[in-house]
């Protein structure tokens, strides 16, 4: 069953600062099988609940083949060298780690 992390990035943060984590973090995910398949901030919000207000702007999906593979990049020595880049550059964003739909 595959597996996604799901990143709802808000604007904002350093750019600069985030330079060497945006040049090494897609590497990361090769070699838990990981591909990114969404990248954008073209968003048609179309439901929300007035009271949560969610408004994402940028969204970011990477799927993996498992979630235990998902789970084991995530916290993989690799990706976590470069975590601290990402939330010192800008906090941290909206992430979660969702199974897919059995076959």
């Amino acid at each position: 069953m595959a597996a996604y992390v799901i990143f709802d990035v808000p604007p904002g943060g350093d750019l600069e600062a985030m330079k060497p984590y945006r040049e090494k973090a897609f590497n990361t995910l090769i070699p838990y099988g990981g591909r990114t398949i969404v990248r954008t901030n073209d968003i048609d919000v179309r439901e929300v609940r007035r009271d949560k207000g969610w408004t994402p702007t940028r969204l970011l999906i990477v799927e993996f083949p498992t979630l235990p593979a998902a789970r084991a990049w995530y916290e993989s020595p690799a990706y976590q060298a470069l975590l601290p880049l990402r939330l010192n550059a800008r906090g941290p964003d909206n992430m979660v780690i969702v199974g897919g739909i059995e076959d």
